[in-house]
């Protein structure tokens, strides 16, 4: 039997035949849907129809509708496959392009940087040459013959105030380069305020180290102050020089905010009682200022000055004596710096003349030894315990006149000697050295009293001086007093 089926099957297999033709009608199936479909071809019979050698494909599990069916999705794999392949090698086009494009934009970029580097550089380094020529004063021409210019430099002035100042004035031609300076070299303050001549030909350091020293100022005021005038005297001046602000100064003048640094001071231990407490210690001489300048540097000034007369310089108070400091004279004589001043500031307001003050001096002294005998003098005359000194009735005024006329008919001066023992509270003026040393050196007399005839623009004042009363009396109306 299985012989029979053998040999059949060997005879249907000899007769089929099949045309190269027929296989165009059959759609090419990719390897991946052969490898898919695989399990579909096994059951695939091949079928000879007849004798006549006709050959046919039959299906032998599917109908002619799968069949068909099969062919369709065979073609639309293969499509896909295929767009696939496309898109493949679409994408590998593309990254190559841009690649391409990558690499050109690169060239591009990497040259204009470098343009680009090469253009900052050329400005930096322009901007350095022109920045150091200038820093360094290099092709910097005066603005005058003299090569020089007047600046005026305002109080706490900022770096941008100095910069515009040297640029209108041509002290400098790059202001941006010497903010820059300034800045490195931590100078972008301490400028002193004032007027500079100041030369146009200067280096940076030059000009900053120019402008921040009061040395080279040109605003320089030279005011000359009086022996005998008053601490408010002094404020006038000043503030009429416009060196500083009167209230200020006299401010300040009332403060104990220097005491630390001039030891002197602290020897002031009645301050309440005093008008002034710096009163008798701005020394009469002949000073320099700066328009503008600090109150406290104008105190200073003053106070440096008395510490050099008479503290420092040594003095000949007697030509018969060796020279010695006007506070070591002082403790021979068993007196005070304070009662010092305040005794010489009272001869330097009543004397006419030099050689008055000595005698002036004598008459003041016998007065103040009265005050161990109750006012009694040596001729038995009594009530010397009061100087009854004119200068000192209307202290802080010189005259009734200056007394306020608000305050005029009833003002009455705490240092009037009219109606205090001894001396007052303070001195009633800043004494010269003359007054100084005659309070320290009077003449030896028996005077207790004087008066004098006032000065007219012919002549002289003239002194008057008495042991007694009735002495007095008489030279008073010799003065034309009484």
């Amino acid at each position: 039997m299985d012989n029979e089926l053998e040999q059949k099957r060997k005879e249907k297999i000899e007769g089929f035949k099949i045309h190269f033709d027929d296989l165009d009608d059959i759609p090419d199936v990719p390897d991946t849907a052969e490898a898919s479909d695989g399990e579909q071809t096994e059951d695939l019979e091949i079928d000879i129809k007849s004798d006549d050698g006709t050959a046919g494909i039959t299906d032998f599990t599917d109908d002619s509708e799968e069949l068909t069916s099969y062919s369709d999705e065979s073609a639309e794999a293969a499509e896909s496959a295929l767009n696939k392949k496309e898109l493949r090698a679409a994408k590998r086009s593309d990254k190559k392009r841009r690649r391409r494009k990558a690499k050109k934009n690169r060239v591009i970029f990497r040259v204009i940087w470098l343009t680009m580097i090469l253009f900052v550089s050329i400005m930096i380094g322009e901007y350095i040459m022109v920045g150091v020529n200038d820093m360094l004063a290099v092709g910097r021409e005066a603005s005058d013959e003299n090569n020089k210019v007047s600046i005026t430099i305002p109080k706490d002035a900022s770096l941008d105030q100095i910069t515009d100042i040297l640029m209108e004035n041509n002290v400098i031609k790059n202001e941006n380069f010497f903010k820059l300076y300034a800045m490195i070299t931590k100078a972008t303050s301490g400028f002193t305020q004032g007027t500079f001549e100041i030369q146009t030909d200067k280096d940076y350091q030059a000009i900053i180290n120019y402008m921040q020293s009061d040395m080279n100022r040109t605003d320089v005021v030279t005011i000359q102050f009086p022996e005998g005038y008053t601490l408010n005297d002094y404020a006038g001046l000043l503030e009429k020089n416009k060196v500083c602000n009167a209230e200020a100064f006299i401010n300040l003048c009332n403060s104990n905010e220097l005491d630390e640094d001039y030891e002197f001071l602290k020897g002031i231990t009645n301050t309440k009682d005093r008008y002034y407490r710096l009163e008798g210690y701005l020394f009469p001489d002949t000073y320099d200022f700066y328009v503008g300048e600090d109150p406290e540097s104008v105190v200073r000034k003053f106070l440096a000055n008395y510490r050099r007369k008479l503290y420092l310089s040594r003095q000949r108070f007697d030509k018969n004596e060796k020279k010695e400091t006007v506070e070591s004279r002082a403790e021979k004589a068993g007196m005070t710096m304070e009662e010092v001043i305040c005794l010489a500031s009272l001869i330097q307001a009543e004397a006419a003349d030099t050689n008055d003050m000595y005698v002036i001096s004598s008459v003041l002294h016998n007065r103040l030894e009265t005050l161990e005998t109750s006012g009694k003098n040596k001729f038995g005359e009594t009530g010397f315990m009061k100087l009854q000194l004119d200068s000192t009735e209307f202290y802080p005024y010189k005259s009734r006149s200056q007394v306020p006329a608000s305050l005029r008919s009833t003002f009455t001066s705490t240092y009037s000697t009219y109606k205090i023992d001894g001396l007052p509270a303070g001195p009633i003026c800043n004494p010269g050295l003359e007054a100084i040393k005659a309070a320290l050196n009077p003449n030896q007399t028996d005077y207790y009293y004087f008066c004098h005839k006032p000065a007219t623009d012919e002549e002289p004042a003239v002194a008057y001086y008495a042991k007694k009363n009735e002495e007095h009396i008489k030279n008073q109306e010799k003065a034309g007093l009484i």
